[in-house]
């Protein structure tokens, strides 16, 4: 077995001897045709030894090698955050990796549990990588492939490509053996089931687009059903439509008015989505939990007048268009105007003596804090969260404990809130009533400002320029009076 030998600094875990059972695939050594060097990658570019592009390939080689390294030294120092049996601990840990390397908290959860992958399953490869014999994006590559794979099947897969010529092979022909080789355990036993996997997810499409895509994921026949649901009621209504307009009779299903305004039947897709998103959901036998929680559309005046084109945000956090929050705004029946401070933009405190904040309060939380307030968190978005004194609320003396004000409130997931009652997340309120310093665990304190940025960078520029254009008016008005004393001079006689 071909081993890359790695330097004293690589925080690798032993090798693993793994028998494959008869029934796993033979072992293939994949080698290369020919190695890789910089005469073949010039061949292969159609580029002269001696040109500009082979010493830039050079440096392209050498710069990947070292990526390869710290990659894995990298992982060697994320996974000494791993705590076996611990999630609680874990969660904590995931924050302090998200803090450090500025990223979310889903990412720094993805970063921790790869670690543990790479250094328990993935030790030979993982030696190739520190070793600098593999590159980065192939080795990300192998690890998104064997997260479905069961541990053993992980740590076979490690024996078989540790002996593969990483540094030579060509990435096409790299994927598509690993594809085959991953294929063997692509079976019910290596991943849940497709009961088992039901969800439904929603991802923001292209920051600024306004699209999100809602998905629905479940076994075959299920889906298919819904799908042949959904368009079969699609078409009943459609035919409905048609023979409405044809008779003269009222329309079924024009929620808009769109049908008799233009004088057609919608279309499918649009009958498939208003069916899916304007029918009644119902739970028989289970009430539901509290009212609807209001979406928040947030439009600056400026885009609402129509005299600029900074975007809105839904709930503070994802970005609209401007002519979509415009739209949006023209069709709402109610309207909340929210007051701030007009020095700083912060919002005006909204004061309470009980403990359970009041439903203005919540809504001015949700708009100041549109997610989780635990730095790197992202959570809250489209869930729930609780609202949380950040100095404790004492229920046998209220006055001795922290009020039930907005300078004492965020909002936390339910997750992170469960942290903090427990102490394995503490924040503490800074006098100046905006900074809010938090000690995760016991290895991160850091420091976060509440927030008060309700004015976009676009905002601000046309702000500036009208105030710059009213001081250029000014001070023309000023010196008009000087322009009428002063006498043109006669025109010349000819």
């Amino acid at each position: 077995m071909r081993e890359g030998t790695a330097g004293a600094e690589a925080p690798i875990g032993a090798p693993l001897a793994v028998a494959a059972p008869p029934s796993f695939p033979p072992r293939r050594i994949i080698r290369a045709r020919r190695p890789l060097t910089l005469e073949r990658i010039a061949a292969e570019s159609d580029v002269r030894m001696d040109g500009v592009e082979v010493p830039i390939a050079e440096r392209l080689l050498a710069r990947q090698r070292r990526k390869s390294r710290e990659l894995a030294e990298e992982i060697g120092e994320i996974h000494l955050l791993w705590v076996e049996d611990a999630d609680d601990q874990a969660d904590v840990n995931a924050v302090v990796i998200a803090n450090t390397l500025r990223t979310d908290l889903p990412t720094a959860e993805r970063l921790l549990r790869d670690a543990r992958l790479a250094v328990t399953d993935l030790p030979l490869v993982l030696r190739r990588l520190a070793a600098g014999e593999i590159s980065v994006p192939a080795f990300e590559h192998l690890v998104r492939k064997v997260r479905p794979l069961a541990p053993q099947q992980r740590r076979v897969v490690d024996s078989y490509v540790a002996e593969w010529d990483l540094e030579n092979i060509p990435a096409d022909r790299y994927r598509r053996e690993l594809s085959l080789l991953v294929t063997w355990w692509d079976t019910d036993a290596a991943r849940p089931g497709p009961a088992a996997m039901r969800d439904v997810r929603c991802e923001i499409l292209a920051e600024g687009s306004g699209l999100a895509c809602l998905s629905v994921l479940g076994p075959i026949p299920e889906i298919y059903a819904l799908m042949k649901q959904v368009d079969g009621t699609a078409r009943s209504v459609q035919r409905a439509q048609r023979r409405a307009l044809e008779a003269g009779e009222p329309v079924p299903f024009d929620l808009d008015g769109d049908v008799v305004a233009s004088g057609h039947p919608l279309p499918l897709a649009a009958l498939r989505y208003a069916i899916l998103t304007r029918s009644q959901l119902e739970t028989p036998g289970v009430e539901r939990r509290g009212a609807d929680a209001r979406v928040n559309v947030v439009v600056p005046a400026l885009t609402l007048l129509g005299l600029a084109d900074a975007p809105g945000t839904l709930d503070g956090v994802i970005p609209l268009p401007a002519p979509l929050a415009r739209r949006l705004a023209a069709g709402s029946r109610t309207w909340h105007r929210i007051l701030t401070d007009p020095a700083d933009g912060a919002f005006l405190p909204v004061p309470a003596a009980q403990y359970r904040p009041t439903t203005a309060m919540v809504e001015h939380l949700r708009l100041r804090d549109p997610v989780c307030a635990v730095p790197g968190c992202i959570r809250g978005r489209l869930t729930p969260a609780e609202i949380d004194h950040i100095e404790e609320f004492s229920h046998e003396d209220p006055g001795s404990g922290g009020a039930t004000e907005i300078r004492n409130l965020h909002r936390l997931c339910w997750w992170h809130h469960r942290l903090k009652t427990e102490r394995l997340i503490d924040p503490e309120k800074a006098p100046d009533g905006t900074t809010t310093h938090w000690e995760i665990g016991q290895l991160l304190t850091l420091d976060t400002r509440q927030n008060t940025d309700l004015l976009t960078p676009a905002m601000v520029e046309l702000l500036e320029d009208a105030w710059a254009e009213h001081e250029a008016e000014r001070l023309i008005a000023s010196l008009a009076p000087l322009d009428e004393e002063i006498a043109e001079p006669e025109p010349p006689p000819f």
